[in-house]
């Protein structure tokens, strides 16, 4: 909590900054004004978030805060911009010109982090298998829907209409459906949305942290509501021909099976495919009889510099897919975005896999 309080007062200090040298403010009393209202504002919103800590009212304190970081990006550009401007007319930049710019990009910013928090793109992969099959299934990856107050309805149609579109055999959760409770679920209605979510082979989940949040139990049970299957440490055999493994988050209060103990029950002849929301630990799985591995949890960082710092300092795969001693490890970056309605280096997203044999059979 103490860094919270911290981080508060130096983005306070760093708005402030930043709005004096855009306002091009003179007057003493007019700079102890802004300083004054910056730092009011930014204590109040954030002992207001602290009141209901990762919750509802702390979630509007980190929307301020990102808000407040992207004002530092606007600056850094703007400052680029006019070095730049010095650079080919050997003039400075005039102050209203350096105002229009400055709000320009700051608007461009938060407009480009709300665009791809809301509007998901379609990524493809394709899986060769040495294994027997008899006709190529086609999976759709959904991820860290996250369902709340800011992520609701709308988005669950738009997921129904999508996945509609590609004509998969089967579709597939990887937790973090519901932003730790049922509480906007059930008050907006948003059984109704999700039960539009369907596929000839059916609709399964695992559930991630957030879903592991306490109320896990009425979670699950909504979400079978829906008609989608929760397979926590089950196994599901698809069309007869392919394995779905599913196991529990890392944070499930129950003892949590091993990967070796969930595939030892299943007929590993046949491809099999594994679900579940973080991929903790690559060394574990990849030496196991898993043609595909599917996770979510990353978000891919959400927000610039996480987007890089993920990808620099994590031991596993933060976005994207990988080929690993046999076993493709796909992690998605989610559908929806959790606490901020924010993406910047990152874009909602669903995956459609086809999993095909590398030798067709005569039924191909």
């Amino acid at each position: 909590m103490f860094k919270f309080i911290i981080v508060t007062q130096v983005l306070a200090l760093t708005t402030s900054a930043i709005l004096y040298w855009l306002l091009q403010i003179k007057r003493r009393r007019h700079i102890i004004v802004l300083i004054s209202t910056v730092f009011i504002i930014n204590n109040i919103v954030l002992f207001y978030g602290l009141s209901n800590f990762w919750r509802d009212r702390f979630y509007v304190y980190l929307v301020l805060t990102i808000l407040q970081g992207f004002m530092i990006y606007a600056a850094l550009i703007t400052a680029i911009i006019i070095v730049i401007y010095y650079g080919f007319f050997r003039q400075p930049c005039r102050p209203k010109h350096i105002q229009v710019i400055a709000v320009l990009t700051y608007i461009s910013i938060v407009s480009v982090a709300v665009f791809n928090a809301y509007s998901p793109v379609v990524h493809r992969l394709t899986v060769t298998t040495d294994k027997a099959l008899d006709k190529p299934l086609t999976m759709a990856l959904v991820s860290d829907t996250h369902l709340d107050r800011w992520f609701g309805n709308r988005q669950l149609d738009k997921l129904a209409n999508l996945i509609n579109a590609q004509n998969v055999d089967v579709v597939m959760l990887a937790g973090d459906i519901m932003n730790d409770s049922t509480l906007y679920y059930d008050k907006t209605n948003m059984h109704e949305h999700l039960s539009k979510l369907r596929a000839p082979l059916g609709v399964y989940a695992v559930l991630g942290n957030h879903d592991y949040s306490g109320n896990q139990v009425p979670i699950a049970a909504a979400v079978e509501r829906a008609g989608i299957k929760v397979i926590d440490n089950k196994s599901v055999l698809l069309n007869d021909s392919v394995w779905l493994v599913g196991r529990s988050d890392i944070t499930d209060p129950n003892p949590r099976q091993s990967a070796v103990d969930l595939l030892a029950p299943i007929d590993s002849d046949k491809p099999v495919v594994f679900l579940e929301h973080s991929l903790e630990s690559i060394d574990e799985l990849s030496p196991l009889p898993i043609d595909l591995h599917l996770s979510g949890h990353t978000h891919g960082g959400q927000i610039f510099p996480m987007t890089t710092y993920m990808h620099w300092f994590r031991n596993v795969i933060v976005q994207g897919s990988k080929l690993i001693d046999g076993t493709q490890f796909l992690v998605t970056s989610g559908y929806g975005f959790g606490a901020v309605p924010f993406r910047l280096g990152t874009r909602a997203e669903i995956w459609v896999i086809t999993l095909q044999s590398a030798e067709p059979t005569a039924n191909q």
